[in-house]
């Protein structure tokens, strides 16, 4: 009997995907399926997927999921793939376009827009389409793939990894291996943690082949999943997605 687990389909999660593709993961009979955070939400809560790497904020919302322990997808600063961008200076923005299909992202830059910028713009919810998004609001949220091969255009950028650690001096937790206790065996963790550590050892190939996907370049790409993003669970990662939460609270936005 197979098991279905959930990923979003961007750059970040391939080092902790890619391995499931090989005969070794194969044999596990774990099979990956690739969706926008807000879709593996829903299969999540469905109990379509056993487990989903998905926003962090979902672990806030349902109290009753579990993460697996040391995997994440994370940033120590800079995270280049989720960037707001404004034709004015934050501090006064009235409207910003948020990407529909975030969860995790679209809290986290209210929280910064209101204790950096004091901003407190109305929020749209759009496709992840920037023009569209600026025809519509003064500013606009991007995640994952099209955050990262967005162009600025002379516009004002805000990278929330770097405005985070600016805050609060910690890393970001933007998703984890997240699903009901029952479905998060010793045997499923156990692949997930071999997942990641092949999936470490393999930047350079998946640089390769993402960076034909994007038509972006290698180096881009490389140094993306090499050294901007950061896939472990640690105490300091603990600490942050702690005080996103008593943010989140302290902002209203755990309703």
């Amino acid at each position: 009997m197979s098991i279905v687990i959930g990923s979003v389909p961007y750059l970040n999660a391939k080092p902790l995907i890619r391995w499931f593709n090989t005969p070794e993961g194969r044999d596990t009979g774990i099979e990956v399926v690739e969706a926008t955070p807000s879709e593996l939400a829903a299969m999540l809560a469905r109990n379509d997927i056993a487990v989903a790497m998905v926003s962090s904020y979902e672990s806030f919302r349902h109290p009753e999921y579990r993460w697996v322990p040391g995997i994440s997808i994370s940033g120590q600063d800079e995270i280049k793939s989720v960037r707001a961008f404004s034709r004015l200076p934050f501090g006064m923005i009235h409207s910003i376009a948020m990407d529909s299909s975030s969860l995790t992202s679209v809290n986290l830059v209210t929280i910064l827009l209101a204790e950096l910028y004091n901003s407190h713009p109305q929020h749209l919810s759009m496709p992840p389409n920037l023009k569209r998004m600026l025809d519509q609001a003064d500013a606009g949220l991007l995640i994952g793939d099209p955050g990262m091969v967005a162009a600025a255009n002379g516009l004002h950028v805000l990278d929330v990894g770097k405005d985070w650690r600016k805050l609060t001096g910690l890393p970001f937790v933007y998703a984890l291996w997240i699903g009901r206790p029952e479905n998060i065996t010793d045997q499923l963790a156990h692949a997930l943690h071999r997942a990641k550590e092949w999936g470490m050892t393999q930047t350079d190939a998946i640089a390769t082949e993402e960076s034909a996907r994007l038509s972006v370049d290698y180096s881009v790409c490389h140094d993306y999943i090499a050294n901007v993003m950061d896939y472990d669970f640690c105490q300091s990662h603990e600490e942050a997605l702690a005080l996103f939460r008593a943010k989140c609270a302290e902002h209203g936005l755990l309703a």
